[in-house]
């Protein structure tokens, strides 16, 4: 099993942004070694940020080079950029984020074919302005370039022909073609044999006849470029976009219309979920264990009688009733765990169904988050047996703290999905979850660490209210403790 320490388990960038967060709300004095390790973390020390060559992959840590040094910089940073996103340029984030780079570099190539961009153009575009820069190159355009593209140039084809969708199979190139009435035919290249370029698009027709695409003249130009905003996606211009890049992939389906709100939507648990969620063992290359999906079930759990590695474990909750995740909450054990326990399963891929989880639907085989978009995207208030709903399941204890928050009026901890938009409120959170977490939790996310962890079993008594109230070490809340401290302490 992977080890959840976070220093251990190469920095995670998120898990250690989260340990910033939690240092900024503990008492000074009281773990203030802990604080300063979190507050000063450098960026460039986080191994999971760098690829095999050590060129930055999520954030820039090169402060000389318009990155941030340390934690506490992301964070400010992040902040800012909050605030105001679509003001931001295309360049800005590529600094600070170098994922974007790639964006831009492939429009640059696409665009650069058929327009001659100056130098820093396309990065100075901010990001709420990228549409209608991209509408202004058309006075810019010399047509006599656009003639022949070749189809695997998903922005010159569409320009040319008005052709999306291209793909390659049994040896052959074929796209969509949408017509002036709305709907779409299924389109085929007429290419130069001699230098592998299109000659002709065209379609067939309910008749059976052949049907040429318009090709691109001064008439249409505004047109097709309005097509290229809305109707070319990111995955169409980016035809090779990693699938561990997160970033990219969570926008593979926007528009350039679109792609403003949709980056500002993208939620933390689309990014990171191999950080939130992921158990067991990582596979050879890895820093993370990968993220498993299970099937939510409403039956209840049967007594495991074997151990296998990734099944989802329960156990009895004796102070509320039923069954709660084994694991400190996450549902995974290792095989010295299951054999020292009682514990029960719903099977191979499946999980209980659990109201503070965050669920997703299928749609066209890839995950979504139910209610997306809405107040409360990501839940569920009533489980529709005749659905499919997925899930991670509950988060590492380090991401509880971030993620988990108490409804209006109940102290029940349930997921929340934050994004751009709602960052501040995550900040709040951890603040407040932070001091109502028991020393226990504490110490499972890392913050405090418990050399002996048989000294979270202690029993102490103490005088509360005038009374004497005796609990275990690890069961008393930080703002607790801490108050526990304060009266201990010796008067001056």
């Amino acid at each position: 099993m992977a080890n959840n320490n976070p220093t251990k388990r190469g920095h995670s960038l998120l898990a250690f942004f989260l340990g910033l967060l939690v240092g900024i709300v503990l008492v000074g004095g009281i773990v203030a070694g802990v604080i300063a390790f979190i507050l000063n973390l450098k960026v460039d020390s986080i191994s999971a940020n760098k690829d095999g060559d050590g060129n930055y992959i999520f954030i820039n840590g090169d402060p000389d080079d318009g990155g941030v040094g340390t934690v506490m910089d992301l964070v400010k940073k992040l902040g800012t950029m909050a605030k105001d996103y679509n003001s931001l340029s295309l360049g800005e984030m590529e600094v600070l984020i170098p994922a974007v780079g790639k964006l831009t570099d492939k429009l640059d190539d696409g665009l650069g074919q058929f327009v001659r961009l100056e130098e820093g153009e396309l990065q100075a575009v901010k990001i709420g302005e990228l549409s209608d820069f991209v509408k202004g190159l058309a006075n810019r355009v010399n047509i006599a370039t656009l003639i022949g593209p070749t189809p695997d140039n998903a922005i010159l084809t569409y320009l040319c022909y008005g052709v999306s969708g291209i793909t390659y199979a049994d040896g052959s190139w074929k796209g969509q073609f949408k017509a002036e009435d709305g709907k779409f035919h299924e389109c085929f290249f007429e290419m130069n044999e001699a230098n592998g370029k299109i000659s002709e698009a065209y379609y067939i027709d309910e008749n059976g006849e052949k049907v040429f695409a318009p090709y691109l003249t001064l008439d249409n130009v505004s047109k097709r470029v309005d097509g290229v905003c809305n109707d070319l996606t990111v995955g169409e211009i980016i035809t090779d976009i990693p699938e561990g890049d997160r970033i990219l992939g969570s926008i593979k389906n926007s528009t350039i219309n679109t792609i403003s709100d949709d980056l500002n939507s993208i939620c933390v648990q689309q990014l990171f979920p191999d950080d939130i969620y992921a158990r067991g063992t990582a596979a050879a290359g890895q820093t993370n264990p990968v993220a498993e999906t299970y099937l939510a079930v409403t039956d209840t759990p049967m007594p495991a009688a074997d151990y296998y590695d990734n099944y989802i474990y329960y156990e009895e909750d004796t102070e509320n009733g039923g069954y709660k995740l084994a694991g400190g909450g996450n549902g995974k054990l290792t095989a010295e765990e299951f054999n020292n326990g009682s514990y029960f399963t719903c099977g191979e891929g499946k999980i209980l169904f659990d109201a503070k989880f965050v669920y997703y639907t299928k749609k066209d085989g890839a995950l979504e988050m139910v209610n997306k978009g809405l107040q409360n995207e990501g839940k569920i208030s009533v489980f529709d047996t005749n659905a499919d709903y997925y899930t991670y399941g509950g988060t590492s204890p380090l991401w509880k703290l971030l993620l988990y928050t108490a409804e209006e009026g109940s102290g029940e901890l349930s997921e929340t999905v934050y994004n751009f938009k709602n960052i501040s409120t995550m900040i709040t959170n951890v603040s407040a979850n932070t001091q109502n977490s028991t020393l226990r939790e504490l110490d499972a996310a890392g913050i405090l660490t418990f050399t002996n962890k048989a000294d979270l079993e202690k029993s102490v008594t103490f005088i509360e209210g005038g009374n004497p109230v005796t609990t275990k070490v690890g069961e008393i809340e930080l703002s607790r403790a801490i108050g526990l401290f304060v009266a201990l302490w010796p008067s001056t």
